[in-house]
């Protein structure tokens, strides 16, 4: 019963996903507003969730593995993009954008509200959660990421751009919690944060939901299947059999298990574009799979438990 109740309501939330589809559709949201909805999200209602999942939370060996364990498996399958590419023969550009798109999930704002529905009663999994995302997905997406569309679209890498990382809300937000981790807040501060974070599920499912657009799918066919099972079932299948020999079990490893079948980052497809690392293939990698993850977050959440 406790899992259907889960899958009905991760269900519920994809509809969030679709209603911002339909709100586009039928224009009474633009792909303009999807800025503003981020804006909100990522400045407001994100850094409080942040923080609540955050706060008072204990920190166990195993939440300290967390980010580590996926920053090793994001290599292997970088790695394994990288040798897929040359088998598809693809152009430096498309190569780096796949290699994005094949590591780097949507930790946050496909992450988060999952991995709340699904074990928000247990302190450990949006702490959990929280550590995947800023310290395995945005610090090295923001950091190697940078490097690799760079590199491979022939643009010439800087390193002050590895310093937006420091200004993101949400980093700040994550290192903030964690100096603030067992300090009193009033009930009043706690209160109001938590109005904040109530509003993140939706807002995030319904941004994406305005921004998903499949209009480059049919460009790069195969490469788009190879990113797509790259990201959602190669990189997940390792983090299942490693997790063992790493000692992580129980809602951790749930967490991450759910954490690595995310599809991929927005994020990577903004810096695919930035750097001309074929911005248009990582766009439809990230709708497809999103289209994808409706069925798929379910079968991988059934499987974990």
């Amino acid at each position: 019963m406790a899992l259907q109740n889960t899958l009905t309501t991760i269900l519920s939330i994809f509809l969030l996903l679709l209603v911002g589809y339909g709100a586009k559709k039928f224009r009474v949201l633009g792909v303009n507003d999807a800025g503003v909805v981020n804006s909100i999200v990522v400045y407001l209602t994100m850094p409080a969730l942040i923080f609540l999942s955050v706060h008072s939370k204990p920190i166990t060996m195993a939440v300290v593995k967390a980010p580590f364990l996926a920053f090793v498996v994001e290599i292997v399958v970088m790695g394994a993009a990288y040798a897929v590419a040359r088998l598809l023969k693809l152009d430096r550009r498309t190569t780096g954008s796949l290699i994005l798109v094949s590591a780097f999930g949507n930790t946050g704002f496909l992450g988060y509200p999952m991995v709340s529905a699904a074990f928000g009663h247990d302190n450990r999994a949006m702490l959990t959660a929280v550590m995947i995302d800023e310290f395995a997905m945005s610090l090295v997406l923001n950091s190697l990421g940078v490097a690799i569309a760079a590199t491979f679209a022939g643009s010439r890498f800087e390193w002050k751009s590895m310093l937006e990382l420091l200004r993101s809300p949400l980093f700040i937000a994550t290192i903030i919690a964690l100096l603030l981790r067992n300090t009193h807040m009033p009930d009043l501060v706690m209160f109001t944060m938590g109005f904040l974070a109530a509003a993140t599920v939706p807002l995030a499912m319904i941004s994406v939901g305005i921004s998903l657009s499949t209009r480059s799918a049919k460009q790069y066919p195969a490469a788009l299947f190879a990113a797509i099972t790259l990201k959602m079932l190669l990189l997940p299948a390792i983090t299942f059999f490693v997790l063992p020999f790493v000692g992580i079990t129980g809602t951790v490893a749930k967490v991450i298990m759910l954490e690595m079948a995310v599809p991929a980052a927005v994020i990577s497809g903004v810096i695919a574009s930035e750097y001309d690392a074929n911005g248009a293939f990582a766009a439809g990698a990230i709708a497809l799979g999103t289209l994808v993850s409706v069925l798929w977050i379910p079968a991988v959440l059934m499987f974990v438990h």
